[in-house]
């Protein structure tokens, strides 16, 4: 006896760019904060290091160095605006297929001024 097992359709994986938008969108706001955090931790250290500043939270080690610190918020904000990039290159094809849904639908409707009337100029 043999038993076949049939499995509906699942959903079909597509190659289009920029997939991923919104969560690449909310993982570089979230960065951008992340940024500004570690930004001040570099600033603080290098107020200690000048006389402005108490005492910093690492005393020694590799993250005692307002370099590494200054360093890091370079490197994730430059991750940043590279999230934001890839995000809003799928971005422009998603905003010309909503606006024209947006026109279609609203071609029949009319407001107080009379018809609205759309024009691509």
């Amino acid at each position: 006896m043999v038993v076949k097992i049939r499995f509906g359709r699942g959903r079909v994986v597509t190659r289009r760019k920029g997939k991923n938008s919104r969560i690449a969108l909310l993982t570089a706001s979230l960065l951008t904060l992340v940024s500004i955090c570690v930004a001040s931790l570099g600033m603080w250290r290098l107020a200690q290091d000048v006389g402005l500043a108490a005492d910093f939270i690492y005393p020694d080690g590799l993250l005692s160095h307002w370099q590494i610190w200054i360093g890091a918020s370079v490197v994730v904000q430059y991750t940043c605006w590279r999230l934001t990039r890839y995000a809003r290159a799928a971005r422009p094809a998603d905003l010309a297929a909503a606006s024209g849904q947006e026109l279609a639908a609203s071609s029949g409707e009319e407001n107080e001024a009379g018809p609205r009337v759309a024009a691509n100029v």
